[in-house]
């Protein structure tokens, strides 16, 4: 024998009964049915293809930061010279991603070493040192740049 069902679950059940009629009954009448079905059926296509492009980026983005990974990793393995204007051009590219006010800044390279020159704000002055640090090619840092209350 079955147990009686409680007040409780036997209402559930209704409610559920009507949810799954009235939405049939959404879905298959007969006068705006098909172009109900028509959304539906859309929204899922556009969240299929959206979600596609979604997973398409992120590889894309991975095989570029990992093809950056390697090619940064064979750089520091040989000992390439660069010229003073190379130098300058990678310090630069850094700042402009590192620092509010990159332009502020006069970078210059001799042999390795490079000089930077400028007023930047007092809170982002160790900032830039650090990145000019990390720039490949760079042997040493000479900071002769102003700091400005901000």
């Amino acid at each position: 024998m079955h147990p009686e069902p409680s007040p409780r679950g036997r209402t559930s059940t209704l409610l559920l009964g009507v949810g799954i009629g009235a939405a049939i009954m959404y879905f298959l009448d007969p006068g705006r049915g098909a172009r109900r079905r028509a959304l539906v059926r859309d929204q899922a296509t556009s969240a299929v293809r959206s979600g596609r492009e979604r997973m398409q980026q992120r590889a894309e983005d991975l095989r570029n930061r990992a093809s950056g990974v390697v090619a940064e990793a064979r750089g520091r393995m040989h000992d390439e010279v660069i010229s003073d204007e190379q130098l300058v051009a990678r310090v630069r590219s850094q700042l402009g991603h590192h620092v509010g006010h990159a332009r502020a800044i006069d970078v210059a390279a001799r042999d390795g070493t490079v000089t930077l020159r400028g007023e930047v704000p007092r809170t982002e002055v160790d900032e830039v040192v650090s990145v000019v640090r990390g720039v490949r090619g760079v042997e040493q840092v000479e900071n002769e740049l102003a700091a400005r209350q901000d």
